[in-house]
């Protein structure tokens, strides 16, 4: 799969610089008919190299002052296109090549080295890839009612849900406008059927559209995914670098994955890599928050509490509400 990742990945850059150049194509086409003296002026600037390649082969001439000759002409000529290309209404680069990365000049490489542009692309391939299956696009800030949560006190919690879960809703909304790459993350914690995976998936669709790269997936899934290549019962690999390079990563479910030594080692490394790496993490579990010390390390619930927003959820389940206002409207219909 990486093979793969890094072929598609420079086919992409390789397909940039193609319209370049097809963009610098069309400006020249441009200027040929309404300045023809700008392409004049550029067709002796390419005279002056082979000029010069002359004047190195010539004996017995001063080669220095021959070169310094060419370049004062070389500059004048520049000089000239630039004159004309402002006189005309056009900007002095206008006939440069453009790039989308000035580093590699599209090529994807620096000094034989990988770009930074390429390791990006390869990293949005995979972030693609693992989120293939997700539900990425499902849910939006608008869709998220509150009138599912009551506006009463709850006596179990001493306070009223629908005004708790404003300002989570608020928060969040604030969190994927305002989304940094370096930003906080976010730990959402309550019973089941409250909004988690909604929130998460509402902002992972407002960061995304900014152009981030976002990693969502069920503990469960990716944990088994990792462990599957980990182990060898896969042939691709690279899941958990995803996980760790993406510019923003939602785990959901956290506590239905099987519980080993080896998925515990792995929660806390990406938990541990991300948090140190100031690279934000939603993390998402419908435990409350005595389970999660009585199911994880210290180590993990230390990170959890003291490194990550904490966001409770509180209400009643909103999916059966749901499922039953629409029972009741369909009842409605039938009378």
């Amino acid at each position: 799969m990486r093979g793969d990742l890094f072929q598609e990945a420079k086919r992409r850059i390789d397909r940039r610089r193609m319209n370049q150049q097809l963009a610098l194509s069309a400006r020249l086409d441009e200027i040929r008919e309404r300045i023809p003296e700008v392409i004049e002026v550029r067709r002796k600037l390419a005279m002056t190299s082979a000029e010069v390649s002359k004047l190195i082969l010539q004996k017995g001439t001063d080669i220095a002052a021959g070169i310094a000759r060419i370049e004062e002409v070389n500059l004048q000529l520049q000089a000239r296109e630039k004159a004309l290309l402002r006189e005309g209404g056009y900007p002095e680069d206008y006939l440069e090549m453009r790039y989308d990365c000035p580093l590699c000049k599209d090529t994807g490489f620096v000094d034989g080295r990988r770009c930074r542009c390429l390791q990006e692309e390869m990293q949005r391939l995979a972030v693609e890839d693992l989120n293939r299956s997700s539900p990425l696009q499902a849910s939006r800030f608008e869709d998220f009612d509150l009138s599912f949560y009551p506006d009463q006190i709850d006596p179990k919690t001493g306070q009223n849900p629908r005004l708790v879960m404003a300002r989570v809703l608020r928060y969040c909304q604030q969190y994927a406008e305002s989304f940094r790459p370096d930003g906080p993350g976010i730990f959402m914690f309550g019973a089941t059927g409250l909004g988690k995976t909604h929130l998460s998936l509402a902002i992972a669709g407002v960061v995304a559209s900014k152009g981030y790269s976002v990693a969502y997936g069920s503990v469960q899934d990716l944990l088994r995914r990792i462990e599957n290549e980990h182990f060898g019962r896969a042939e691709d690999a690279g899941t958990l670098d995803t996980l760790l390079s993406a510019g923003l990563l939602i785990l959901d479910d956290l506590g239905t994955e099987f519980d080993s030594p080896f998925t515990r080692s792995t929660i806390y490394n990406i938990l541990n890599n991300r948090i140190s790496a100031s690279k934000p993490l939603i993390l998402s579990t419908n435990l409350l928050p005595e389970e999660i010390e009585g199911n994880y390390t210290p180590r993990i619930v230390s990170r959890l509490f003291t490194q990550l927003v904490q966001m409770r959820f509180i209400g009643r389940d909103v999916r059966q509400l749901r499922r039953q206002r629409e029972f009741e409207r369909r009842k409605n219909l039938g009378k």
